[in-house]
């Protein structure tokens, strides 16, 4: 049950519904996201972070390279984002460093969500 202290809404506010709390334990894992009945759920810093459906109407995946600089040098890694909007505006953007998450999630959320727009 710990791990429900570190859960919180996009939104802000104080507490998260207890609906929300039992969908987080039930939703499937996909590496860093989770994918409820009724929110989607990512990481932000030490923070688990619940994004309700309904509350976004675009849903699309945003790819960059970071160099990573080291002693032996410079690595480069392909970084992504599942990135949400609604009315054209973004609301956030949940990491992944594995693309295969990212598609994942996607896939699992258009399952769910005919009415969204998926893609930019």
């Amino acid at each position: 049950m710990a791990v429900f202290n570190k859960l919180s809404l996009l939104s802000g506010g104080s507490g998260v519904p207890e609906e929300i709390i039992a969908d987080f334990a039930s939703a499937v894992k996909l590496g860093p996201y989770r994918v409820g009945e009724r929110a989607f759920f990512f990481r932000e810093g030490l923070r688990s972070t619940a994004l309700p459906y309904g509350g976004f109407d675009q849903v699309y995946k945003r790819s960059q390279l970071c160099a990573a600089r080291h002693c032996g040098g410079v690595d480069h890694f392909d970084t992504f984002w599942l990135v949400f909007c609604l009315a054209d505006a973004e609301l956030c953007a949940a990491k992944t460093i594995d693309g295969k998450y990212a598609d994942a999630a996607m896939e699992a959320l258009r399952a769910k969500l005919p009415d969204v727009r998926f893609g930019v």
